[in-house]
């Protein structure tokens, strides 16, 4: 999966996320691959990892993650987490991990 394809499906235009986009394509899709327990080809994902790495790609580059703040001597907490509308689109992929 290559980052104009990633800016395709999540509707990015310009070329100010390429350098961000080259770095994170591939930590989502091996977040996907730990996950789901499960390896992907790189070169042919399936259509829900896709989906994924395009939509966790976005959810990182807006400031949603802010889940805290104060004022007092400054402190903010993120969410750190990714939502379930995000990952549920891996679960047709995951599989049983025996320990």
């Amino acid at each position: 999966m290559d980052i104009q394809q990633v800016k395709r499906m999540s509707g990015i235009t310009t070329d100010k996320h390429d350098a961000y986009l080259s770095e994170i394509v591939p930590i989502l899709i091996e977040f996907a691959s730990d996950f789901c327990s499960n390896k992907f080809d790189p070169e042919a994902l399936p259509a829900g990892v896709k989906l994924f790495v395009a939509k966790a790609a976005e959810y990182n580059m807006t400031p949603t993650g802010l889940s805290g703040r104060s004022m007092g001597d400054v402190s903010y907490s993120y969410n750190t987490e990714f939502p379930r509308h995000i990952t549920k689109n891996l679960t047709p992929y995951r599989r049983l991990r025996v320990k």
